[in-house]
């Protein structure tokens, strides 16, 4: 069980690994066509890298994951669609001709105890990255950049709308959801 769930951990990391090298390149050739005024630019690398961002909820969900099963809901799919976000905004870097952050919380985090306590943190992890993109949108100079607000929306919704409550349930359900 455990080689199992190393297994599946290391292909995901491995294939974030590929999608990195392949945005890395893309920056390099040039990917980005605009620049991002400072305050824009920093909303966005603390979208990904900061401590209530995407790299930070990934990195919790794969603790959680690694320690209690890869199967164990909601967290695999929350830690799906977290790489998708992640790549979102890598995707946006390269637009923009930001450097992509490298990932300081990925194998750095520990998994809560119980999964009631990991449900309770995926709940407040949640509520902290909506509080993240609400600050970003409030921002007249993130405001001049269609698809960044576009991006931060949208992953705004998916925290709101989708991540919150399947927590909020798992909480309600000892911790998982059935």
């Amino acid at each position: 069980m455990k080689r199992n769930i190393l297994v599946v951990l290391t292909t995901m990391i491995l294939g974030v690994g590929l999608c990195l090298l392949t945005l890395s390149a893309q920056a390099q050739r040039g990917g980005g066509t605009a620049t991002l005024e400072p305050v824009a630019k920093q909303a966005l690398l603390t979208a990904l890298a900061g401590p209530e961002g995407e790299y930070a909820a990934r990195a919790t969900y794969a603790a959680i994951l690694a320690k209690f099963g890869t199967e164990v809901q909601p967290y695999a799919n929350i830690y799906q669609a977290e790489v998708k976000h992640i790549a979102a905004l890598q995707q946006q870097c390269v637009k923009y001709g930001v450097p992509i952050p490298a990932d300081a919380y990925l194998g750095n985090v520990t998994a809560p105890a119980t999964l009631l306590e990991a449900a309770v943190t995926g709940v407040t992890a949640e509520i902290l990255n909506v509080a993240l993109y609400d600050a970003a949108l409030s921002k007249n100079e993130v405001l001049t950049y269609p698809s960044l607000v576009q991006v931060f929306t949208n992953l705004r919704a998916a925290s709101l709308n989708n991540h919150l409550p399947a927590f909020e349930a798992a909480v309600e359900n000892g911790g998982t959801l059935p």
